[in-house]
């Protein structure tokens, strides 16, 4: 790369954690493959107010405050100046927008390839007059990224059908998890009836992520109280991860004081739960509002899980239905229910589609996957624009 620095930045502080902590190794990985050197390689964050980013180890020190969003000259000079001592010919940012009065500053500091990842969708699907006015508004706009990388194909449309940009200036990469962590571990059998307290006798329906109303955590709840007060079946508990502060408790009116609440454990944020996968039976993601390709999808299936999921945008990219996992219609908890009832009732195909569900992960979102398709499109586009 003829000594060319890369620049990989983030819109928030450093050490925010949860997905981006996650997607950082992987840049570091990327960058590292891409210039060989990692005295060339450069982070920056919003705010350094997190303290030192925890997954950079021995001497690196290539770490600034990187706000594009703040467009005083004092932050726009020293944009500039640090691209420009550092030779930063690639820039390389986390959900950057078509437009920043700062992108300018960079490209006149010497930038030459500037590529946005989003792990988000960048704007709901237009149609007619208004997605041509979205096309027309972007191919006027000067400074702006060469290309955009999304997770998963729906992200591309929100993109591509949403804000305008051109389809030759997309790409898919899909994330990846570590099979390594994330595998069945016949040991830890029994480690989340452990942990929890959960009678070893119930088979562990999973969830983890955030609790806001979009994800459905009360579909789920529905489903149990479905399973568990008309099906009177005892042989299951549901396990919620990823509340925080209290979140909880805005669905305790929805089945406290019935016999659903002996079977449902709220646990909180965990740092175990590769572990506690492999005590679980099946995973739902059960999402009533927009859901991407979801890292806890792939953690999940990689553990040896099936999985159902709702059937909406990113989600349905996450299983093969009836292979790896179903789909269901967002909110309809009778038939969530009927899905974890179906597997329930039949252990052999809970196996069967768990080990597929692991198969497929291994073939196409591993880490290393991961790593090896951003390098090559990262090296693709650099070859493009030099």
């Amino acid at each position: 790369m003829n000594g060319d620095g890369i620049l990989v930045f983030f819109h928030c502080r450093s050490n925010t954690g949860y997905a981006i902590g996650r997607l950082e190794t992987v840049f570091f990985e990327m960058a590292q493959r891409l210039t060989g050197d990692s005295d060339r390689i450069h982070f920056g964050y919003s705010s350094l107010d997190g303290g030192w980013p925890a997954f950079l180890t021995g001497n690196f020190r290539n770490v600034i405050r990187f706000d594009t969003m703040d467009s005083s000259k004092k932050n726009h000079d020293a944009i500039h100046d640090y691209i420009c001592e550092n030779n930063i010919r690639i820039a390389f940012g986390f959900d950057q927008p078509v437009f920043r009065p700062v992108y300018s500053v960079m490209r006149r500091a010497g930038v030459r390839l500037f590529v946005s990842y989003w792990g988000a969708p960048m704007s709901s699907i237009n149609h007619g007059v208004k997605l041509l006015f979205k096309r027309l508004e972007v191919g006027l706009i000067r400074n702006k990224p060469d290309h955009f990388i999304f997770e998963s194909r729906a992200m591309a449309d929100s993109a591509v059908y949403g804000r305008g940009v051109k389809l030759r200036k997309v790409s898919i990469v899909n994330i990846g998890v570590d099979t390594e962590k994330f595998k069945p571990a016949p040991l830890d059998r029994s480690y989340a009836h452990e942990v929890f307290t959960i009678p070893k006798n119930r088979r562990i329906i999973f969830y983890s992520g955030h609790m806001e109303e979009r994800k459905g955590v009360h579909v789920i709840v529905e489903a149990a109280n479905e399973l568990i007060r008309v099906r009177k079946k005892n042989d299951v508990h549901f396990l919620f991860l990823g509340n925080k502060y209290g979140e909880q408790k805005r669905f305790f009116p929805m089945y406290s004081g019935t016999e659903t609440e002996k079977y449902i454990t709220f646990g909180g944020y965990r740092d175990d739960i590769s572990r506690i996968l492999s005590s679980c039976y099946t995973g739902v993601i059960a999402s009533t509002g927009w859901d991407s390709f979801t890292m806890s999808s792939l953690e999940i299936a990689a553990s040896g899980l099936p999985l159902i999921v709702s059937y909406l945008q990113g989600l349905v990219e996450t299983i093969k239905n009836g292979k790896t996992g179903y789909y269901v219609e967002p909110g309809d908890y009778i038939g969530l229910a009927d899905k974890i009832e179906q597997l329930l009732n039949n252990s052999e195909l809970q196996k069967t589609m768990g080990t597929a569900a692991r198969e497929w992960i291994l073939e196409k979102f591993s880490r290393e996957r991961q790593i090896e398709s951003l390098t090559a499109t990262m090296q693709g586009l650099y070859s493009h624009y030099y």
